[in-house]
């Protein structure tokens, strides 16, 4: 019976995919020799890492893992990193301009309501290159456009989906992303380009060039640029509930530079290098270096006329890490300058990141443990950009999170003959703020009883550290004076050191089966219990004399709020086989309840607020409701025929998503609605042609959003519809 309803499944999922004119009995004529051929390449044999930090086929992975290949990104013609992730069950990824994406793991982002963009954006999902965090600290999360790796440089993305903080720090809270780089496999040169163009003037190129000269070290050199255009001219403006010219938000708003290439989309470039060396058996040693320059316009910085604005980054980066005998050491460096909305002061910064880690493995028989210890820090510094005397700045001032950890990981598989694992982690982070300590850690149960099939039991808590603008904000801004008293009325911004930190904990049952010689499926429910929710809150006003004058002061200072939120759901994906057609279907059910949620971004006691002692944060305690401000369905399909194979291939992939709605910070301010958006669900088709005209080069033709689906995907940002790309691929 189960195969029956998981064909069936597959079936309906890949029509759009089935051209050729076979028939289904034909199709399900084929060989076992040749499936297990077919298999060979598929996505159940490829060995990970990330789910237990030792290589390991993804079957036997302990949590509930993913990874996609350079190869299904290639066949798929994915134009940018964040675009690929859509081929990886569990994914949120929202298209705000043309290259620019809001990604969330499982959902369970902009659950604040009412909230700015970079508060209710994903500050949970820890994103990393060859286990270099990425991490931003200004508000947490990820400024995709930043990475200096692209497509080319990529050999696979692996994931995890829920709490990993136990093996990857905090951050690590909704799952964890780690992006591998390629390495130069055999001796002699080694040489990638592809270049690609398509609709609104985008032209992407990526090169790389390196050269294996023994079986001890090879090196790649790599440059990366995007160029793209967004598919409309016009921003939507709040105040007028439509789409306007810029030169009316910049002449109503006086943003200045805001928006010096309207109509562009992305622009950006990377460099890398990247070194290996292996003299023996015993040791070897990576080095990683490169520089990124971008500038993007996205939906993150607030400047109350618009969604989008534009954000620019220049940073560089070194990694190196080196593996002797069981040890590992890893020091990694990255430092630069960051604009994260142009127009509005206090929104420039530098930066600098450290991370240090080591740790030591330990085999007994069936088990391996695992020391170690991590150290972490970001410094952030606004001073060169504002006038810290009168508090121009978010911050003003160089600041600083931390974090030193000690962690253990233990990994067992000589239970009931070998059929049962467990495998666990511990984490105790020590902040500098909060000054109280932080404990993360996971257990998980894989019991294999043949080869065929894995049930899998998990339960895992994991936090999220400490920011910079929730920790260190600082600002004063004069808003009006009272002409007949003389009071000027101001807004005090204030961070807080003490906040509890962010908190999930999930517990996880997994499936993983090989229903048949051409079918495999994987299923996995969870249900996450997140709190510590924090966000800025008119608090209570007071006076004052300062200089001279007296003010009215309205704090306006960062609390954990009393939200709280249950989510539960599914993912089911499958891969199936059928002669010459690989179709690769996943799906993603989750529902989130929301608990004591409060559409009020203030203190009973107020002034910047309607009927303050009535509508506040605590408005709503012992209430419950649904929530909608994230896809309740979201999934795709991946679909690969090698029509004349290595010759000719033809892949289909779609991803869809349902209605969700947004509530922005603009929500309270107009009582019609037009601070939140409903936005319509979307199916999304993309297609690529592959053909090789001579021996390692292929030319190539494909639709993005085929069906021309002209929505917005994000709250009132540029709508996308159909786009037509072609370009070149060479690999020696």
């Amino acid at each position: 019976m189960y195969k029956i309803v998981v064909i069936a499944f597959c079936v309906l999922m890949s029509l759009p995919a089935q051209a050729q004119n076979d028939t289904m009995p034909d199709m399900l004529k084929f060989k076992v020799d040749k499936m297990y051929e077919l298999l060979e390449e598929d996505i159940l044999n490829v060995n990970v890492t990330i789910a237990s930090k030792k290589s390991e086929k993804l079957f036997d992975a302990p949590l509930s893992t993913s990874v996609i290949t350079k190869d299904d990104i290639r066949k798929a013609g994915s134009t940018c990193i964040m675009e690929a992730l859509r081929l990886i069950p569990g994914l949120v990824v929202l298209e705000q301009s043309n290259g620019n994406y809001d990604i969330h793991l499982r959902g369970g982002s902009n659950v604040q309501r009412n909230s700015l963009f970079s508060v209710a954006g994903n500050t949970t999902t820890l994103v990393m290159i060859d286990d270099r965090p990425t991490y931003n600290y200004y508000l947490g999360g990820t400024f995709w456009e930043t990475l200096p790796i692209d497509l080319n440089d990529v050999e696979r993305i692996e994931l995890v989906r829920g709490p990993t903080s136990a093996m990857y720090g905090p951050n690590a809270v909704a799952g964890v992303i780690n992006i591998i780089t390629r390495k130069a496999e055999q001796r002699g040169w080694y040489a990638v380009g592809n270049a690609q163009q398509g609709a609104n003037q985008t032209i992407i190129n990526n090169g790389s060039l390196g050269y294996r000269f023994n079986d001890k070290f090879s090196m790649i050199l790599s440059a990366n640029a995007q160029r793209r255009n967004r598919t409309q001219e016009t921003y939507y403006n709040y105040a007028k509930n439509q789409y306007v010219p810029v030169d009316t938000i910049l002449k109503n708003y006086a943003l200045g530079n805001a928006y010096p290439s309207a109509e562009q989309a992305m622009q950006k470039y990377g460099y890398n290098a990247f070194l290996h060396y292996k003299p023996n058996e015993k040791f070897n040693m990576r080095v990683s270096l490169g520089e990124q320059d971008s500038r993007v316009q996205k939906a993150y910085s607030e400047n109350f006329a618009t969604p989008l604005t534009t954000s620019t980054s220049r940073s560089r980066y070194i990694d190196v890490v080196g593996h002797y005998q069981r040890l590992t050491a890893q020091f990694s460096y990255q430092a630069g300058t960051q604009e994260e909305g142009l127009g509005t002061l206090g929104q420039k910064w530098d930066f600098k990141t450290i991370d240090g880690l080591l740790e030591y493995e330990f085999r007994i028989k069936d088990a391996t443990l695992e020391l170690g210890a991590n150290f972490r820090q970001g410094i952030y510094d606004d001073r060169r950009y504002v006038n810290v005397a009168i508090k121009e700045g978010q911050f003003n001032g160089s600041r600083g999170i931390r974090t030193f950890a000690p962690f253990v990981r233990f990994d067992y598989g000589g239970l009931l003959n070998g059929g049962l694992r467990l495998t666990s982690a511990i984490r105790l982070d020590m902040f500098n703020h909060p000054d109280k300590p932080y404990l993360s850690y996971h257990v998980s149960a894989n019991y294999k009883p043949n080869d065929k099939h894995l049930f899998r039991a998990v339960y895992a808590r994991a936090n999220r550290s400490a920011n910079i603008i929730f920790t260190y904000a600082d600002r004063f801004l004069e808003v009006a004076t009272d002409p007949g008293t003389g009071t000027i009325t101001a807004i005090e911004v204030a961070g807080n050191q003490q906040l509890d930190l962010h908190t999930m904990d999930m517990i996880e049952l997994g499936y993983r089966s090989i229903l048949d010689d051409n079918l495999q499926a994987s299923v996995e429910l969870f249900y996450n219990n997140t709190r510590n929710y924090a966000n800025f809150l008119y608090g209570d006003a007071y006076t004052a004399q300062r200089n001279g004058k007296n003010y009215l002061i309205q704090p306006f200072a960062t609390y954990n709020i009393p939200l709280a939120t249950r989510q539960f759901g599914a993912t089911v994906s499958v891969n199936w086989v059928v002669g010459k057609l690989h179709v690769r279907p996943y799906l993603t059910y989750q529902q989130m309840q929301l608990q004591n949620s409060s559409p009020y971004n203030n203190t009973e006691k107020a002034i910047f607020a309607n009927e303050p002692a009535k509508n506040n944060i605590n408005s709503f305690l012992g209430q419950k409701e649904k929530d909608n401000g994230m896809p309740a369905w979201f999934g795709g399909l991946v679909a690969n025929w090698d029509i004349i194979p290595r010759k000719l291939h033809l892949n289909l992939n779609s991803y869809f998503f349902t209605n969700y709605t947004y509530y922005t910070y603009q929500n309270p301010t107009f009582p019609d609605g037009r601070g939140r958006a409903t936005i319509a669900g979307k199916p999304i088709i993309n297609t690529k042609f592959s053909f090789q005209i001579v021996p390692n080069t292929n030319i190539f033709l494909g639709l993005r959003n085929a069906l021309n689906r002209t929505t917005f995907e994000f709250y009132n940002t540029d709508a996308t519809g159909i786009s037509i790309f072609g370009g070149l691929h060479f690999e020696l």
